[in-house]
């Protein structure tokens, strides 16, 4: 048998330790380790290195200030450079997806150099129905945010590919659009991802951080409660468990926050949490 590729002469570490085997690849994936040099269409040299597999980041924004065709080669190079093959991103678009979507995917097929996916974010009912659609052409995870509506509903969404404007917008992400979202993931067998944040609550503590004329780093983290962030995920987490749909909550970074999930978790609702350093940290 000739696999695709063999990487020679490194070091792979494994969880009993390191060891010093050649890696058999095939069909972009690592299917074993041996001792030979078995057929292959390419062989790699190691040069006494460490080898490890390529990382997936689940949660990459880009898109938004510069036009896909752009911005697929400046971050998915950085990524590459940083050990990262394949790279998910968080599309935002204003407008029907039967409208926008197509231009969005051929731009993104020829200018990645590395794997990709797309989440498809969803801000209106048009949207909704158009969720079989973005299915149809090979996106199965969608974003809700609660975080925009009322007075705090203004965003960038994508960049049409080509262009040189911003594309800002106003949005209304009402627990009406979070449910149907939900409901409608859930009857294609698709996750929801969330960004977890009541902005009614949050838009009060805004208001009341201006009047005091806070501003900051400090204002910002008042103005934005753990509770906030609690109350959100309260929320679409009894929407996950009424449709059974998956819910991942992105960029927890609140000891509350954990909290209500995994009460929400012992309820019945399938979560998954992303979490990174700097949420913690920061």
């Amino acid at each position: 048998m000739t696999y695709d590729t063999v990487i020679t002469n490194s070091h792979i570490i494994l969880p009993q330790g390191m060891i010093d085997k050649n890696i058999i690849i095939d069909e972009g994936k690592i299917v074993g380790f041996t001792n030979d040099i078995p057929s292959c269409d390419h062989k790699i040299n190691g040069n006494g290195l460490i080898s490890v597999p390529g990382a997936i980041d689940t949660h990459v924004h880009y898109g938004v200030y510069s036009p896909i065709n752009e911005a697929a080669k400046t971050e998915s190079h950085a990524a590459a450079i940083g050990g990262i093959t394949t790279m998910m991103r968080m599309l935002r678009l204003g407008n029907s997806f039967y409208r926008s979507l197509q231009a969005q995917l051929d731009a993104s097929s020829q200018n990645h150099y590395i794997d990709y996916a797309i989440h498809a974010s969803i801000f209106t009912p048009q949207q909704i129905n158009e969720i079989n659609f973005c299915i149809e052409k090979g996106i199965t995870s969608f974003k809700i945010y609660m975080n925009l509506g009322g007075e705090i509903g203004h965003v960038y969404m994508d960049m049409p590919p080509n262009s040189s404007q911003l594309d800002a917008a106003q949005v209304d992400v009402t627990d009406e659009i979070v449910e149907q979202t939900v409901k409608t993931a859930a009857s294609f067998g698709c996750p929801v991802l969330v960004h977890a944040e009541d902005y009614e609550s949050c838009g009060c503590g805004i208001k009341t951080a201006k009047e005091k004329n806070q501003d900051g780093l400090h204002a910002w983290s008042e103005s934005r409660s753990p509770e906030f962030e609690a109350k959100a995920i309260k929320t679409i987490s009894k929407f996950g468990r009424d449709y059974s749909c998956v819910i991942y909550f992105v960029h927890i970074g609140s000891e509350r926050a954990l909290d209500q999930i995994e009460e929400e978790k012992k309820l019945g609702t399938k979560i998954f949490v992303e979490t990174c350093p700097h949420y913690l940290t920061l």
